[in-house]
């Protein structure tokens, strides 16, 4: 109870919601869920008006049902109009029912069943009259309101069931050991009546509805009705059972005279002659037993028997009540099950069987640990595959990870899992998967999780995303939660652009407003003022590049104009490199003289090799005087191999250039680069190929040139034959094969 509240006010916590708990019968009950944040309201329906003092709640006592609303029910429950003689009768009845909805709708069943309304009256009048007799000689007031009530209720209640066949009284009788709130199934009735036929089942709840003794419930998948039986017929069915079949007074109902533990024993047997040699895990499904397996074992005093279930072995030796729920996708009921007879073990514990208890705690804690090790390591894509493979069902591949204890785990794992299932299970996923992410405690990966889940989860669950989003304290990561939301909620873009300019770090402020700005273009001007703020040149150029692709044409300028007060030379190289693409002709020149300011060559060569392809005819002149003027060969063949596309004149000098590069692996490096603008100087590229004396370097230049070299083949051929390191051997050997195939 208190995980299970601590985790329902971890949902609320941040919430508008009204909370309505129906039917409270005891304080704690009620208690456990008063536990919304401020903006939450829980509303409790209960016939206890002690609840309300312990909750400190404000009371609303319910008026009975004006006459009218009386008689508007049951013409609704009958399906048609009443005659005058007939609503004079029934207003009648009315009175005499206390105008409550519940014996009302049981006088309109048996009405439709063929009773007539003054037999009706009668038969209700000599019913409270006898119960007031009873009541009278037990010494107690029956002349109150509620009183009168309680004893219209309860002959309308009688009066239903002493009008059913004796054997549709045993099938209601029966109702009595299904827990509260249960779902009823046709399946489930055949056996507890101990039907041959499910059509036999099916009849008899039906009849039990239309006689208003039923509630509907939720249909199956495939759409077979199931039924619920209200809180005071399980009751009034649960004391049958152990109320004499003679009654002691004349009028009482006959009941079956039995012990509730004997019930449940009853209908255990029952269950156990669907099973394989006796064992449990071989029950065949019917959507009820899996569930309530154990409460049964515990009603009917067999505490013994639900630690032998959970120790019952498959055939391939596995544990047998673990394999029948996960076939089932009811491994969480597995869970529950363990945790339940782990509990009774520890309640039940004395001296002379203190060692006993203390092997059932040790094997429970070993299952537990076994399956929170098993999700916990449970890689994504074996998941997914076990699920397309119909190797698990998609009930049970949910399950699975429904298990997992660990949030973020959780969250990623639903995440992909939902794309591979049903919809009504998709929706479950996605929002177990919002529930586990909000659970994250790291901010970072709350804000990843919440981030990857934004463009999967369906509208309705968007606000609760945002309110998490919201709750991010920091502001970078929250800036990028709400920006990931962006897509799905336009709305929320100015909350993401506050959070994003509250950022006290420079570079993260520039970076998520630069990650913004493809939503909100004009954020641009905001996001390139961050970035020129930043102090540290490092973190300022990574901005800067983050944004080159992204700033129109007028902020261009300002951003150039940023790049070149950068001092320190690998950052202003890396921030000019990144703008160069976008630059228009006016801003080149400024481009080409912050490059030619650059004091290391390296960097140098850099910045003017990305500028290359943009200068124009009137600035590459100024280009090559700059490049020529590097005294380091490799940098200098660099920037002339890249002006070349531009100069074609320039392949001579660069080929030169880079032939007079020392350093053989970057000689190889600049002719492989040049190869592709050498196709008149290619003997000469060869020539410097076959020169360089380190196997592996020599492998790679000639590779490089392999593409370009049909008429050069054969010496290209005999070049890489004399490599005597056999795998450079086989490298540039193969790099040549094509080539020489298409020419043999």
């Amino acid at each position: 109870m208190e995980a299970t509240t601590t985790q329902l006010r971890t949902l609320l916590y941040d919430k508008a919601v009204l909370l309505v708990v129906d039917d409270a019968w005891n304080p704690e009950d009620a208690q456990a869920f008063n536990v919304g944040g401020p903006r939450c309201q829980v509303l409790v329906t209960t016939r206890e008006a002690g609840i309300a003092q312990v909750l400190r709640a404000s009371t609303y006592s319910l008026d009975v049902m004006q006459p009218s609303q009386a008689m508007e029910l049951l013409t609704k429950k009958l399906g048609r109009n009443l005659t005058d003689t007939e609503t004079q009768s029934a207003e009648v009845l009315a009175k005499e029912l206390g105008y409550l909805p519940l014996a009302l709708e049981l006088a309109a069943a048996q009405v439709a069943s063929g009773i007539s309304w003054t037999v009706l009256v009668q038969d209700m009048q000599k019913e409270v009259a006898r119960l007031r007799t009873i009541d009278d000689k037990a010494a107690r007031d029956v002349n109150d309101e509620a009183s009168l009530k309680r004893l219209s209720l309860t002959a309308s209640l009688n009066l239903s069931i002493q009008r059913l066949s004796k054997e549709t009284q045993e099938y209601f009788i029966w109702l009595g050991t299904l827990p509260e709130d249960v779902t009823i199934t046709q399946q489930m009735a055949v056996t507890l009546w101990d039907m041959d036929d499910e059509r036999d089942g099916a009849d008899e709840l039906g009849y039990l509805y239309s006689k208003a003794l039923l509630l509907s419930g939720v249909p199956l998948v495939d759409g077979t009705p199931t039924y619920r039986l209200h809180d005071l017929f399980h009751d009034l069915a649960r004391n049958l059972l152990t109320s004499p079949p003679i009654p002691k007074r004349r009028g009482d109902l006959p009941g079956l005279g039995i012990t509730l533990a004997h019930a449940h024993a009853t209908f255990l047997e029952k269950y156990r002659k669907k099973t394989q040699d006796g064992l449990w895990h071989t029950l065949p499904s019917d959507g009820y037993i899996h569930q309530h397996l154990v409460w049964h074992l515990e009603e009917a005093k067999k505490v013994e028997e639900i630690h032998e279930l959970l120790q019952e072995e498959s055939k391939t030796g596995g544990n047998g009540w673990y394999e029948a729920c996960d076939r089932l996708g009811q491994t969480a009921n597995f869970v529950t099950d363990v945790a339940h007879a782990w509990q009774l073990a520890e309640n039940s514990w004395t001296k002379t069987t203190l060692p006993q208890i203390i092997g059932l705690q040790c094997r429970y804690a070993l299952i537990i640990t076994s399956l929170n090790s098993l999700t916990a390591n449970l890689p994504v894509e074996l998941l997914i595959a076990l699920v397309q493979k119909n190797v698990w069902t998609p009930e049970q591949g949910l399950a699975y990870v429904l298990q997992s204890s660990n949030p973020a785990q959780k969250a990623n794992l639903l995440k992909e899992l939902a794309n591979h299932l049903p919809p009504n299970l998709k929706e479950l996923a996605l929002s177990q998967a919002l529930a586990a992410a909000k659970q994250i405690q790291s901010e970072y990966y709350r804000t990843d999780a919440l981030s990857a889940l934004a463009d999967k989860l369906p509208p309705e669950l968007l606000s609760d995303a945002l309110a998490a989003a919201k709750q991010i304290q920091d502001e970078y990561y929250r800036a990028y939660a709400l920006s990931a939301l962006a897509d799905k909620l336009p709305e929320v873009l100015p909350d993401a652009l506050a959070a994003a300019k509250q950022i006290q770090d420079e570079y993260n402020r520039a970076d998520a407003l630069s990650a913004l700005a493809d939503k909100l273009p004009e954020l641009l001007s905001d996001a390139l003022a961050a970035a020129k703020q930043i102090q540290d040149e490092s973190d300022r150029a990574k901005a800067l590049s983050a944004l080159a692709d992204k700033l129109p044409p007028e902020l261009l300028s300002d951003a150039l104009a940023a790049a070149k007060q950068i001092q320190v030379e690998y950052s202003r190289d890396e921030a000019l490199s990144a703008l160069a693409d976008k630059l228009p002709p006016e801003l080149l020149s400024d481009a080409l003289a912050a490059a030619k300011q650059i004091q290391s060559e390296y960097y140098r060569a850099n910045a003017l090799s990305a500028l290359a392809d943009k200068l124009p005819p009137e600035l590459l002149s100024d280009a090559l005087a700059a490049a020529k003027q590097i005294q380091d060969e490799s940098d200098r063949a660099k920037a002339l191999s890249a002006l070349a596309d531009k100069l074609p004149e320039l392949l001579s000098d660069a080929l030169a250039a880079a032939k007079q590069i020392q350093d053989e692996s970057d000689r190889a490096k600049a002719l492989s680069a040049l190869a592709d603008k050498l196709p008149e100087l290619l003997s000469d590229a060869l020539a410097a190929a076959k020169l360089i004396q380190d196997e592996s370097n020599r492998a790679n230049a000639l590779s490089a040139l392999a593409d370009k070299l049909p008429e050069l083949l054969s010496d290209a051929l005999a070049a890489a034959k004399l490599i005597q390191v056999e795998s450079e051997r086989a490298k540039a050997l193969s790099a040549l094969a094509d080539k020489l195939h298409q020419n043999c």
